[in-house]
């Protein structure tokens, strides 16, 4: 019988049945080392990668089997969310400024408007970071109070999701930043693209008819978008209002 050196317990298996160390315990080597980051990174891409192709072209039953309870080979929906919003994130600072400018350069307005516009367009590339976890959160609730009769849905239930269908729509975010490289007016059909999965995504997963489905669906999506574009918008509004 082997002891396990990280909780004391004993057994001749190669894994402690306790808490799932291996029993016998190589001294570190650089090789060793190498392998477990290099093994990591690649099962997480996998990971990664697969949760996204079964979202991407099942989003509704994907999310069903996730809540309840076939979770093993899926990310956790918020590690799926953090990672696509980092990816977003790093692109959307390195196009922003081609984007606001284009904006900037299409409105023509007075000068005082446009310096407004363009502190505007600063604070939201300085915390888009933050300001986009709070989209899955609107979402979420809008989804629970329509559905927790029907489907039985608790809000925690709903956020999940959330995060995975919202997590899904910036990886089209990404793409389309991407192709506003050769036309930047490409990045305006993000919200058309956007509105497009999450309606396919709720019609999927509650299993609607389709006319009642897609009414009920637009208006989950667009309430959980002027819900946030008014919290962003008062946000905003607090920040200037005490910088000033």
């Amino acid at each position: 019988m082997k002891k396990c050196l990280n909780c004391g317990a004993e057994s001749d298996g190669k894994y402690c049945p306790d808490c799932g160390q291996e029993m016998e315990i190589k001294r570190l080597q650089v090789k060793v080392i190498f392998h477990e980051v290099t093994h990591g990174i690649l099962h997480w891409d996998n990971s990664i990668l697969k949760t996204f192709r079964k979202l991407l072209f099942n989003p509704g039953g994907t999310a069903k089997e996730y809540i309840s309870g076939l979770r093993k080979s899926y990310v956790k929906p918020f590690s799926y969310f953090i990672f696509i919003q980092t990816v977003f994130v790093i692109i959307f600072h390195l196009i922003s400024g081609k984007y606001f400018a284009f904006v900037d350069y299409s409105i023509s307005s007075a000068d005082s408007t446009k310096e407004a516009l363009e502190q505007i367009q600063h604070e939201i590339n300085a915390y888009i970071n933050y300001l986009n976890y709070f989209l899955p959160v609107f979402f979420a609730l809008y989804f629970f109070l329509f559905f927790r009769k029907k489907m039985g849905i608790n809000y925690a239930e709903s956020l999940a999701l959330s995060f995975y269908w919202l997590g899904t729509t910036l990886v089209f975010g990404i793409v389309l930043m991407l192709l506003s490289l050769i036309d930047i007016r490409i990045w305006d059909a993000r919200l058309t693209v956007y509105f497009i999965f999450l309606i396919f995504a709720i019609i999927q997963y509650a299993h609607l008819p389709k006319i009642k489905g897609f009414f009920k669906s637009i208006l989950i999506v667009f309430l959980s978008y002027v819900s946030y574009s008014i919290f962003v918008a008062l946000i905003l509004f607090i920040y200037f209002h005490f910088k000033t």
